[in-house]
């Protein structure tokens, strides 16, 4: 590990949805030293949860320790982007992490947004960081291009990692393998902020509304009148509302009803009913 810890070998078992095996994952492999003799791909097509199966059976059959799924929403066979449905497909396969203590790693792309909270950046549903335990970020180095930066959004299990720095170079065999370049303090909010003094409306409105809501639910009238107060268009706060996953609903009945908003909870259960 980049810490000098040593690792845990076993066979890994990948599912990629969109590089090329022999064009791109062979040469990356090659790069990184890897064993291939302990890697193995399903070249079957298969969603969550309905090919669970087939996964759980090559993965035992080779003895896996870890699974890749690399992009996750590629073999999500129901819609990413709704929130029980997402739990309904990935609840087995966390189930069968934990019976087996085989590690899960899926992978997902970052959605267009551009908000500045890191924990709702992740394309689909809030859902996905909602079953696992620990949420990992890469980004640009905020001051070189050159670097990327490895760091958690999420931590169930223990406290937060320490973020590190890495260099995508190039390989003798024309792939990319990575080199370790330390530890640093950014944070993911930090790698995910828009560059200083070019923000815009849209944005101000992802941190006006998420600030509000950090501490539970607010009423609708009151989101307005602090929105007008800083001069924040409430159609803007509408679409920002969209983008982060905001949930509303009414309580009471009659004159009298009042509409809540209220943030995503990224730690709530997983478990659904039948």
């Amino acid at each position: 590990m980049p810490d000098g810890t040593p690792g845990r070998q076993g066979g890994v078992l990948l599912l990629i949805g969109e590089d090329s095996i022999a064009k791109t994952l062979q040469l990356r492999l090659h790069a990184a030293g890897a064993d291939l003799g302990r890697i193995a791909c399903v070249t079957k097509v298969v969603s969550f949860p309905d090919d669970l199966a087939v996964v759980a059976r090559a993965a035992v059959k080779m003895s896996a320790n870890m699974i890749v799924i690399d992009p996750l929403t590629v073999f999500l066979g129901r819609n990413a982007n709704s929130d029980q449905a997402v739990r309904q497909a990935l609840t087995p396969l966390r189930q069968f992490a934990e019976r087996t203590n085989i590690a899960v790693v899926m992978i997902r792309h970052l959605n267009k947004s551009g908000g500045r909270r890191a924990m709702y950046r992740g394309s689909g549903s809030i859902g996905i960081v909602a079953a696992v335990r620990s949420a990992l970020l890469i980004a640009k180095h905020p001051d070189d291009s050159n670097l990327r930066v490895l760091c958690q959004t999420k931590s169930n299990l223990g406290p937060m990692a320490p973020s590190l720095i890495f260099e995508p170079v190039t390989a003798d065999n024309g792939a990319v393998r990575i080199e370790w370049r330390g530890e640093c303090d950014l944070t993911a909010d930090d790698l995910l902020a828009p560059p200083k003094g070019n923000g815009n409306k849209l944005d101000e409105a992802e941190t006006f509304l998420t600030a509000l809501l950090a501490s539970g639910p607010v009423e609708q009238v009151e989101i307005q009148r602090q929105a007008a107060a800083q001069a924040i268009a409430y159609r803007t706060v509408e679409r920002a509302k969209g983008l982060l996953g905001v949930t509303s609903r009414r309580e009471g009945f009659g004159p009298g009803s009042v509409v809540l908003w209220e943030l995503p909870n990224a730690d709530s259960p997983t478990e659904v009913g039948p």
